[in-house]
């Protein structure tokens, strides 16, 4: 069982945004007052900037509008000859979408998708089913020595994986076969479908993981699978 950690956080709901908001409302009108002028050059960019966030915060106040003080913005006319290049330093930071390329255009063999999710490597095997890359143990072999070579042989040898561990984090049985699941986590490189074994492979949530095996297969290896 091959995964891709999630690279971004998840968003945040509207209940952890008002508490942050509300926690960092708490810790300016309670702190001591900011010593600008021995920390900022009069004039400077760096103290503009610092200027107009002063003012937002605090503009806001959660409780009784009616007993909301009157606050004094810190700005204060900079005349011209205080004023100071802007550079690109100065500039404003872009912050880039959730959403990627391989988001947009519905690439499932990129992992550049979904960033704020758990990605698992799935392959579509020679009798046309899709599973979790797996194969036979060999005599005298361990579990994690033929997880690593069985993902080698049908996913190529372009990964740098790390195994979790040398144990199985979960096994299945069907008639007599029982199989284990060893758990790794793709550190760089990419899947490459060996074609004699595996014709395709996605990186996909666990919601799609649901949608594309058998429902006997989901049901043995569900269990296992993050929900984040």
């Amino acid at each position: 069982m091959r995964a891709r950690d999630p690279i971004v956080t998840q968003p945040a709901g509207k209940f952890e945004e008002a508490t942050d908001r509300y926690l960092d409302w708490l810790q300016f009108t309670s702190a001591d007052r900011f010593p600008r002028d021995f920390f900022f050059k009069k004039g400077s960019t760096a103290e503009s900037k610092w200027m107009e966030q002063e003012d937002i915060r605090a503009s806001e106040w959660f409780f009784d509008a009616a007993s909301k003080p009157v606050v004094k913005s810190v700005k204060r006319v900079i005349h011209e000859d205080d004023m100071i290049e802007k550079s690109e330093a100065s500039k404003p930071i872009v912050i880039h979408s959730r959403e990627t390329e391989a988001d947009t255009t519905g690439n499932e063999q990129s992992l550049e998708r979904k960033l704020d999710r758990t990605l698992y490597l799935v392959v579509k095997g020679a009798q046309g089913e899709w599973m979790l890359p797996q194969g036979k143990v060999n005599d005298e072999e361990l579990l994690h020595e033929a997880a690593r070579r069985n993902l080698k042989e049908m996913c190529g040898g372009k990964m740098s994986v790390w195994m979790v561990g040398n144990g199985p984090v979960g096994h299945s049985k069907s008639g007599e076969a029982s199989t284990f699941y060893i758990k790794g986590h793709i550190l760089a490189g990419q899947a490459k479908a060996n074609e004699e074994l595996a014709s395709e492979f996605k990186w996909i949530t666990r919601e799609e993981v649901e949608k594309t095996v058998s429902a006997e297969y989901w049901l043995a290896v569900k269990d296992m699978l993050s929900t984040i």
